[in-house]
């Protein structure tokens, strides 16, 4: 993690600014910024070459900013995805580039498979951008072609990836298998960094996807998501679910937690534990808003944390600036 500035000789007379905070607060611009413009460079541009660069600046500053600091990272994508659904294609490519980057850490992923990972992750879905929008907005049924274009989006992804002169195989082998990891009639083979990677990036997208909003459907609580897309039907995680749980924890930054003593909060750094994240307490015990966030230890039994809680069970829309400044 880059190191924060150097506030610790003030002008005198002045109190210093709180480094840490000054550090975030500056990270979650970067993230508005790079949400803000991210969806144009996933747009195809002309020549094919042009449209390769523009990405790969992108995707380095993705890695970048989430290597400062993955907990504003999470916190960021997940509050975007938990209620914006307008951009919902670029936001979702962006968490699950994020998320990937961090599984990728976690699992210790040689360069060139964390590379391919993330880079398959923020494209994956690039056949089919604006009709995942239109689907984020739709209240019917999906029509005949948006059935089609979502079974072969896989493919047309990587169609346009090789036109626009990607050439990493391991890339286009992750795009191609996201939805299913290993082809009919192909033996599961754990050494294969194809299928292994694909399997991996399958499960991010499932878990972002149940997170997030869309306009006639509200985001899961985290912990639905989490079983959803960690745990077997025995209850336990497998080894791709304990990734993922290592990298989010139960209870992810940026989503909404019941505490113990009846106070509503949203996490903002993991814990020691996955069960024992920091929490910036936003609403009190009798209903009202905080207007400076307060940080609980979920450690504390006071504190402990009661029940996770969707974007819709608490209907807030926090300033992010705030929330993340009441870490020390």
């Amino acid at each position: 993690m880059s190191a924060d500035p150097d506030l610790s000789h003030p002008p005198d007379g002045l109190a210093a600014p709180r480094a840490g905070a000054l550090a975030r607060s500056a990270r979650v611009d970067d993230w508005i910024a790079m949400q803000r413009s991210f969806a144009f460079a996933l747009t195809p541009a002309d020549p094919p070459a042009t449209w390769l660069g523009r990405f790969a600046r992108a995707a380095d500053r993705v890695r970048e900013l989430t290597a400062q600091d993955p907990d504003t990272a999470l916190y960021m994508m997940l509050q975007a995805a938990t209620h914006d659904w307008a951009q919902y294609s670029a936001n979702h490519a962006l968490f699950c580039g994020v998320v990937a980057d961090l599984c990728a850490a976690q699992s210790g992923s040689p360069a060139d498979e964390a590379a391919a990972l993330v880079n398959a992750a923020l494209t994956m879905n690039i056949g089919m951008r604006e009709v995942q929008d239109e689907l984020a907005q739709q209240a019917g049924a999906l029509s005949v072609a948006q059935r089609q274009l979502i079974e072969d989006h896989p493919q047309v992804a990587v169609d346009l990836l090789k036109a626009a002169g990607v050439t990493d195989t391991l890339w286009l082998e992750i795009v191609k298998r996201h939805h299913r990891p290993v082809d009919d009639g192909e033996a599961s083979d754990p050494s294969s960094a194809p299928q292994r990677l694909a399997q991996l990036l399958h499960r991010i997208d499932v878990f972002t996807a149940k997170l997030s909003k869309r306009k006639t459907r509200a985001g899961s609580s985290a912990s639905a998501a989490a079983r959803d897309a960690c745990l077997d039907a025995s209850g336990r995680p497998d080894e791709t679910g304990t990734i993922l749980l290592r990298v989010l924890g139960l209870y992810p930054p940026g989503s909404f937690v019941r505490l113990a003593n009846g106070e509503i909060g949203v996490v903002i750094r993991r814990g020691a534990k996955a069960h024992t994240p920091q929490v910036a307490c936003v609403r009190g015990i009798d209903g009202s808003s905080i207007a400076t966030p307060l940080l609980r230890e979920t450690a504390s039994a006071d504190h402990a944390i009661k029940r996770s809680l969707s974007a819709n069970d608490v209907r807030m829309r926090l300033a992010h600036t705030k929330v993340v400044g009441a870490l020390p």
